[in-house]
């Protein structure tokens, strides 16, 4: 008899289904899951603590899916751990579910690409299990992720779209299909010190295209329960059944992974599978940019290319579409897993223009150019125009005007301050020693009277008297009046009035 705990779940409103609480999504329907009102008796997983061949010893349950669970496992013999997929119980006797169930381990092991999850075994147990060992990662799915934080970064969004498509574009070129290419089979892996690394998982419906001819592989794999694919996330072909499935299928559905990680929403949704299937076929995505209009023009281009209904229209395989997407993202100058390249000094003296202070002023747009002329992947002068202009969608600020000097305050700047308080002291400076040297230097009536001075003391020394002239009688007797009379002393000028002389002297 099983033993039983208590543990707090979550429940689906639309399905029914029980998850832990550290899931928030339904990985059947995508409805948010709600809390249970009760404690639920649950039966403890009877595998945990079971060793494999020997080999694995199952720890501890991941989670689970609609072929089978997945275990956090030891291997015994290196002590090391894994990732132990074992298909459910109920599909021991189904032949349909063990052939999906091989070919996802024969479709994973043709995969040696870092960003596909790597399996290192395959087996069956005596009792009829089996069970697929895959490298153990640690992280999240970008289902999580989207569920968290609704849409991302259209740099973000980029990132983690390219390295998914290398996955896919390598098992296009080992001949593979994936078919069921959606956001809960994208695993983004962070590790400590490490950069975020994308995982592309579950290869159980693959379709190996060079032995489809003839092959009714795919109408007996599909009668096993929602293993055909999810409908939100499958081409407008594989819905319908109409055409052979090629490469393109995928192309699509990268499509609508990047235009709901850059909107938040996928372009097709309804209420049951059948109505998304049909809108596919019969109506237009949304524009990306009428959604979120911060997204670049030709990233909305791309998205919209991808998701043509005619696979002819879309670009044919996971390669092609993972090239274009990587120009346009190295055109608009986005971060991403690929953009190792680091700018030489050379670079960027040639990308840069040297500024009056000795500082280089870097032209981005330029610098891109010289890098990819460097690394061999030029881009096209319309590719960059076309990337520039996309960058009119982003927000712009207003330029910060800094007035140099204060002109509405009504006082003066300080350095013109300082410059005129020294002009007007150096003008009272040479005012002073003009004044001065007025002050100091005698006037010229001063000069004048001591000459007069002079000669009139000068004129009581004893000369020969002339000879008088013939005059009129009255001129001898005015001559003694005068030679009576007493000479007068010149009256001398006050301090006062010879202070204001020189002053009007210096201001004339």
């Amino acid at each position: 008899m099983l033993s039983q705990t208590k543990l707090f779940m979550l429940q689906c409103p639309r399905c029914g289904r029980q998850f832990p609480d550290d899931v928030h999504l339904c990985s059947f329907d995508f409805t948010p899951l709600q809390a249970d009102a009760t404690f639920a008796d649950v039966q403890v997983d009877p595998l945990i603590g079971r060793v494999f061949d020997g080999k694995y010893r199952l720890d501890e349950r991941l989670g689970g899916g609609g072929m089978g669970t997945v275990y956090r496992a030891t291997h015994l013999l290196i002590d090391r751990p894994v990732a132990l997929k074992v298909l459910s119980q109920r599909f021991v006797g189904d032949e349909t579910a063990q052939q999906r169930f091989r070919r996802e381990a024969r479709a994973a092991g043709r995969m040696q690409h870092p960003n596909a999850v790597t399996v290192t075994d395959f087996g069956a147990t005596n009792d009829g299990y089996l069970y697929i060992v895959m490298e153990l990662l640690e992280g999240r799915t970008l289902r999580d992720l989207l569920a968290r934080e609704g849409h991302l970064d259209a740099a973000r969004a980029v990132s983690i779209i390219l390295q998914a498509s290398a996955a896919v574009g390598a098992a296009h070129d080992a001949g593979l299909i994936h078919r069921d290419l959606k956001p809960a089979n994208i695993f983004i892996e962070q590790r400590p010190s490490m950069p975020a690394a994308v995982k592309v998982l579950d290869f159980g419906v693959a379709k190996f295209a060079v032995e489809e001819q003839g092959d009714d592989d795919f109408n007996t794999l599909t009668q096993v329960g929602a293993i055909i694919g999810t409908p939100r996330y499958m081409s407008p072909e594989q819905c319908s059944g109409v055409a052979a499935l090629t490469p393109a299928a995928d192309v699509y559905s990268l499509g609508i992974i990047l235009y709901e990680m850059l909107t938040g929403n996928v372009p097709f949704s309804a209420d049951t599978p059948l109505a998304v299937a049909l809108r596919k076929i019969s109506e237009r995505p949304k524009a990306p940019r009428e959604i979120v209009a911060s997204i670049p023009a030709p990233l909305e281009e791309i998205v919209l290319r991808a998701l043509a209904k005619n696979p002819v229209e879309r670009p044919p395989d996971a390669n092609e579409f993972r090239r274009e997407l990587h120009t346009i993202a190295t055109a608009l100058g986005f971060e991403h897993a690929e953009s190792i390249v680091v700018p030489t000094m050379d670079d960027l003296r040639r990308a840069g223009t040297e500024s009056p202070s000795g500082r280089l002023v870097i032209d981005l747009a330029r610098l891109r150019e010289v890098q990819a002329a460097s690394s061999g992947e030029s881009l096209s002068v319309n590719q960059v125009a076309a990337a520039a202009s996309s960058s009119g969608n982003r927000p712009e600020f207003p330029r910060v005007k800094v007035p140099l000097q204060i002109q509405d305050s009504g006082l003066m700047p300080y350095r013109t301050r300082v410059a005129t308080m020294l002009m007007i002291g150096l003008i009272v400076v040479l005012a002073s020693v003009a004044v001065a040297s007025r002050w100091w230097s005698p006037a010229p009536s001063t000069r004048a009277d001591s000459g007069a001075n002079a000669n009139a003391g000068g004129a009581s020394s004893p000369t020969p008297t002339p000879t008088p002239s013939p005059s009129p009688a009255s001129a001898p007797r005015q001559s003694r009046e005068t030679k009576n009379q007493p000479s007068k002393p010149p009256k001398k000028e006050s301090k006062i009035s010879s202070f204001v002389k020189k002053v009007k002297r210096i201001f004339k």
